[in-house]
């Protein structure tokens, strides 16, 4: 097989004969000769002689390499000196080189800084949130781990208190097992005796949490198996934010007390600052006993628990998921009631527990941003190769004068290393400031976003990538300059030449970058569309015009928590301007509130093989505040207090799922052990988030049943926060120690509930725009130099009866030629993409037609304006001016 001509040649120019051992030879063979020659004169034979000069010399093989040694060190460090002078005289070169051309100057560095500094900035992210190992020791032990049920189609399911317990006293794999609960914005307890009242942040934890995950605290020490149990457990675990905000990181604070939910904790450690788990910020670690069996009833039905392990070493993960497996098929066949449909169990690392919903979105927008630094490198390689072809007749004198191919390759390569450097280093300047905006737009969007910074690695990157972008974009143009054809060249003084195959090779780059924009600008239209479709969805409430105030009932008023929500609502909707105001336990969009298994006592089959829904707490005007429209029987009303009979409110998709063909008004439900009258059918909201389907639900009066974390939505005129702060004034009148979690809008509930495919769809779509507008900048800059070369022949066109709208039509074909083979190009990577991205997608087929119509319609336009300009000044050629110059 053949070597190109370009490969060959820098092959070539990498061999180096190895003269040192030569040269010592022919001095060591000199020398004895001459010694021998002298002996043979003195009368011994020519074997005597060469014998008794090799025994006065001495050990000849230890000399040999002696001198061989010395002669390598000194050969090196010539070429080292070599090396440096060449590589300083390149570098001045170079650099006045530059200072000659500003405008290519600045250009080119200006492209590249965008690009190494946005792949950085992606990098830095990419690495802090899926490349970098968890802050635990051996974190490739760790293991998530979630109870299965096949038959109800839920793969991750928490497990209740009792199953965590046979899991730990049955199993043999893990060193410790560990179990929390914890829910975003939900968990917590109030601070109190310290100036205002604070809701802070909460995890309640099994006693082999912290074990498990093999941390220790900074301070103190963990929480004691004899600690997780009611009357013992009045202690707490500080998070290190939390100990250093509030406490001034005093480290007496240990073994004092600290008042929480009224009670006063002993404080038995402080964490170290990189420990939060299981969220981004912690304030405090409490024993699992801390919540109350009224809060959670500790039965088996309820599954509420998260669990981690540590496996033992030696063990595998399929190891322990077949030691799992087994024990929850004997739960299931011991307690068929609470756990015959969960027969088997999820396990997966725990670093992609934390991340595996991110993954595939930051590794399509790293893709992107490289693929906008290879936009970038492939604009630069333009510019060198049109600049290339007017130093032509540079490099060929100084090719005439002795220059050889490795000579001029090295000069050339040096200027792209230093144009290079100079973006890298305008680069990393954007990068730290681009990783700051990225972690300011992912905030609670993209977990572990503490590790994300711009380190010595991330530095360590941008130099590679500086390096490779050099290489990249200074090869092929060093390569094709370091053999000029001296004689055409020499004899065209002064005048440009037109190289058909730099130009067929500018053309090539121009066609893979345009290729390149259309893969990006297919990511970013069907990131976009997608976020549309899911906008454009209908949620199943109406959230313009209201606003939201979250809370906790604080513990002193929890024995009388049903009179004490009568009084807060009863005061809220007495404020001017309020319309309506409810009470519910888990927003739309923002969980689906708590399984339950259910039974309807007329089907005998729901006993043995139970089916699951969610279950949400609402209060009276709860439907009307947000707008959910009643579809058959009443809603929920305030005479439904705890001594009425229960009822229930089902959802549109709870009636067609479990009553097809039935009035479900007036049927009853087995909810646990009490039973519940259906009184309304109410339409369906979309509860876990827009792009979930709305889940079949059943709803509860908040009133007549104990819970405590509530969100009050109220609906009013005029402008909604001032509106929700009246109201937490109306909460603070009925108790002033009530602690507030959270005051927004139902609005931005809304938006928060598409945060991450938003910024999905905005970093792509800057991407796509910055690849499309360098392609332009390319086919503009290709197309401008063809003309500036070839302006003779427009003027003999023009001269010869050629009209302007012909050469017009010429420069255009030309250039969209090159453009509509580059969308051809793209629209075949841009399928592999839409493939890659069909995860993330949401209502938008990844081959959406729609979808790479207009990015080809996009593409095409914007090469058409960057063709026009220098077609138009094709058109302006002075044929008279041109001639005369001939």
């Amino acid at each position: 097989m053949r070597l190109p001509t370009g490969f060959t040649r820098l092959l070539k120019l990498a061999v180096r004969p190895r003269a040192v051992e030569q040269d010592v030879d022919d001095e060591l063979r000199f020398h004895l000769e001459m010694r021998a020659e002298k002996l043979q004169r003195e009368g011994l034979s020519p074997a005597e002689a060469r014998e008794a000069a090799r025994r006065e010399f001495g050990d000849v093989e230890r000399v040999r390499a002696e001198c061989v040694r010395l002669g390598h060190e000194r050969e090196t460090e010539m070429k080292r000196s070599l090396f440096l002078d060449a590589l300083v005289q390149d570098v001045r070169y170079a650099l006045r080189t530059l200072r000659k051309a500003p405008a290519f100057s600045l250009v080119a560095v200006l492209t590249l800084a965008l690009g190494i500094g946005a792949t950085t900035a992606l990098f830095s992210v990419v690495r802090g949130v899926l490349l970098k190992p968890l802050p635990f020791p051996a974190p490739e032990r760790l293991v998530r781990l979630w109870q299965a049920s096949p038959s109800l189609d839920q793969p991750r399911a928490a497990i209740s208190q009792n199953d965590f317990e046979d899991w730990k006293a049955r199993q043999r794999s893990f060193s410790a097992l560990g179990g929390w609960w914890h829910v975003e914005d939900m968990t917590g307890v109030d601070l109190s005796g310290l100036g205002d009242p604070e809701r802070i942040r909460a995890t309640f934890v099994t006693d082999g949490f912290f074990s498990s995950l093999g941390m220790a605290p900074q301070l103190g020490r963990a929480l004691l198996p004899e600690e997780n149990v009611p009357g013992q457990d009045a202690v707490v675990v500080l998070g290190h934010g939390f100990w250093t905000r509030r406490f001034g990181a005093d480290p007496s604070l240990v073994g004092r007390t600290v008042t929480l939910d009224g009670v006063p904790h002993t404080v038995v450690g402080v964490m170290p600052p990189s420990f939060t788990f299981p969220s981004e910020q912690m304030d405090v670690w409490l024993p699992l006993s801390r919540i109350p069996e009224s809060g959670i009833p500790r039965v088996r039905l309820n599954r509420f628990l998260s669990v981690v392990g540590r496996l033992q070493p030696g063990v595998t993960l399929e190891t322990a998921r077949s030691e799992l497996g087994g024990i929850a098929r004997q739960l299931a066949e011991v307690h068929a009631e609470s756990n015959g449909q969960y027969t088997a169990i999820t396990a997966i690392p725990l670093h992609e527990a934390i991340t595996g919903d991110v993954r595939t979105s930051l590794l399509v927008v790293l893709g992107a941003v490289g693929l906008l630094l290879l936009i970038a490198c492939v604009n630069v390689a333009n510019l060198q190769l049109a600049r290339a072809t007017l130093r032509e007749r540079e490099l060929a004198v100084r090719a005439a004068l002795g220059a050889g191919p490795g000579r001029l390759v090295c000069q050339l390569l040096t200027e792209s290393l230093v144009l290079a450097t100079l973006g890298g280093f305008l680069g990393v300047g954007l990068a730290v400031w681009g990783t700051e905006a990225l972690v300011g737009l992912s905030v609670d969007q993209l977990p572990r976003l503490r590790e994300v910074r711009v380190d010595d690695e991330v530095l360590a990157f941008a130099a590679g990538a500086t390096l490779l972008t050099g290489l990249l974009f200074g090869l092929l143009p060093a390569l094709r300059a370091s053999t000029p054809k001296l004689e055409p060249v020499l004899k065209a003084g002064g005048r440009g030449t037109v190289s058909h195959r730099g130009a067929r090779l500018r053309g090539g780059l121009v066609v893979a970058e345009v290729a390149v924009a259309v893969v990006l600008a297919t990511g970013a239209g069907l990131a976009t569309r997608s976020l549309s479709r899911m906008l454009s969805e209908d949620p199943g409430f109406r959230a313009e015009g209201a606003a939201v105030v979250s809370f906790t009932v604080s513990k002193e008023k929890r024995p009388q928590r049903r009179q004490y929500l009568a009084e807060v609502l009863e005061r809220v909707r007495a404020v001017p301007g309020v319309q309506s105001a409810a009470l519910v336990k888990n927003l739309p969009l923002e969980g689906s509130g708590e399984d339950i298994a259910f039974a309807r006592p007329d089907h005998p089959e729901d006993v043995v093989n139970p089916p699951h829904l969610q279950m949400m707490h609402v209060s009276t005007d709860y439907f009307r505040t947000l707008g959910i429209p009643l579809l058959g029987g009443r809603v929920l009303e305030a005479t439904d207090t705890e001594d009425a009979p229960a009822v229930a409110v089902v959802s549109q998709t709870f009636a067609r799922r479990y009553f097809a063909g039935e009035d479900p008004v007036g049927k009853t439900l087995r909810l646990g052990t009490s039973e519940h009258t259906i009184v309304g059918v109410v339409g369906d909201v979309r509860q876990a988030g827009l792009a979930e389907p709305a889940p079949p639900l059943i709803y509860l009066h908040v009133l007549q049943n104990t819970r405590s974390v509530l969100n009050l939505v109220v609906r009013g005129q005029g402008a909604l926060l001032p509106l929700a702060a009246s109201a937490r004034q109306a909460i603070w009148s009925v108790h002033p120690g009530q602690t507030i979690s959270r005051i927004t809008t139902l609005e931005e509930v809304v938006s928060e509930a598409v945060t991450r495919p938003r910024l999905l769809s905005v970093m792509l779509g800057l991407f796509a725009v910055l690849g499309m507008a360098l392609a332009a900048v390319g086919i503009y800059g290709v197309l401008a130099y063809t003309v500036s070369q070839r302006q003779r022949e427009m003027g003999v066109r023009l001269a010869l009866g050629a009209k302007p709208a012909d050469v017009l039509r010429l420069v255009l074909r030309s250039g969209m030629a090159l453009a509509g083979t580059g969308v051809a190009l793209g629209v075949a990577g841009a399928l592999g993409l839409s493939w890659v991205m069909r995860s993330i997608l949401y209502g938008v087929a990844p081959h959406d037609p729609l979808t790479f119509a207009g990015v080809m319609a996009l593409l095409l336009g914007v090469a058409l304006v960057a063709c026009l300009i220098p077609a138009r000044r094709a058109m302006r050629v002075d044929p008279a001016v041109t001639l005369r110059g001939e």
